[in-house]
């Protein structure tokens, strides 16, 4: 009888463990980051491990979802409709389209479910669907860019400008700003067309606008992840002493920048914006966080990297 009881007395206890571990797993919000894509592009990937290593240590579960491709903006909308049907406590936004997710913002709004973007935003008009935006002045990077590249070139030369893809606000930004960085100066932009992000498209596009425009001193990319498409392009076409500034500052155009292949970067601060969404949405959901007092947008900084500065 007492063996009876005793092995009793230890079921119960490892019941009661296993419940309570249980509920302890269950309570942890789960907190989801969707995003365009990691692969092949070192700043979305810097991204995603930093929103990650936020949420972990914010005793958060995580979930990461990726479009699959640079430009599939329905893939995305489907994705991000999925993770409020699953019921998540919160989303980490990275929207590949300003105009295209405002309708599933507007279900993640009706579902309660609190919403922090990153990188990228959505159309004006639209702030109620967000507690921030968190990211790089964008703007302000492409007229630094835009302003460097003048001094170098001394205030004159054609230049070429291979942009984000369309619909991409922060890649608009980017490139009005550099367009802003050069007005008053005698250069002049002889070519502008869209690399969609991707290396072969960039290529592509840089082909064809050389073409038309070989007698070029500049070039503006609106992302590292578009440079080594763009710098074979170059090659190939054998133009050489082209001054060409990104945007990123990733691992790999210092390596170019140290090389002489890329004159410089605006670098971004991926684990600013990481940290700050999920402190933010951790706040929204248990309750903490003063809403009224968290500005709609929060600069991530940006800073131009040259050789001067590796």
């Amino acid at each position: 009888m007492r063996k009876i009881i005793t092995v009793t007395l230890v079921l119960v206890m490892s019941f009661c463990l296993f419940a309570q571990g249980g509920s302890e797993t269950a309570d942890r919000p789960e907190i989801a980051f969707s995003l365009k894509t990691i692969t092949n592009d070192a700043f979305q990937k810097a991204i995603a491990d930093s929103v990650e290593a936020a949420a972990e240590a914010a005793g958060a579960k995580f979930t990461l979802v990726t479009a699959g491709q640079q430009t599939a903006v329905s893939t995305q909308v489907s994705q991000v409709e999925d993770l409020i049907a699953k019921g998540v406590d919160g989303i980490v936004l990275s929207p590949m389209d300003s105009k295209a997710v405002i309708p599933v913002l507007k279900k993640a709004k009706e579902a309660g479910i609190p919403v922090v973007l990153v990188d990228q935003t959505i159309e004006a008009g639209n702030e109620d669907l967000y507690i921030s935006y968190i990211g790089t002045d964008n703007f302000n990077a492409g007229k630094v860019a835009g302003e460097t590249m003048a001094e170098v070139l001394g205030g004159k030369g054609n230049v070429l400008i291979v942009r984000g893809a369309n619909g991409s606000s922060a890649g608009d930004d980017r490139v009005d700003g550099f367009k802003a960085g050069i007005e008053g100066t005698s250069m002049v932009v002889v070519g502008e067309q869209p690399g969609n992000w991707a290396n072969d498209r960039a290529m592509q596009v840089t082909e064809n606008m050389l073409q038309g425009n070989s007698d070029i001193q500049g070039l503006f990319t609106a992302s590292d992840v578009m440079l080594n498409g763009i710098l074979t392009a170059l090659d190939n076409a054998g133009k050489k002493n082209v001054t060409i500034l990104s945007v990123d500052g990733s691992d790999d155009v210092k390596e170019m920048i140290k090389d002489g292949e890329v004159y410089g970067s605006m670098a971004q601060f991926p684990d600013v914006m990481g940290s700050k969404a999920i402190e933010l949405l951790m706040g929204s959901i248990e309750g903490t966080l003063d809403m009224a007092s968290v500005p709609k947008y929060i600069d991530s900084g940006t800073i131009c990297i040259t050789k001067d500065q590796l």
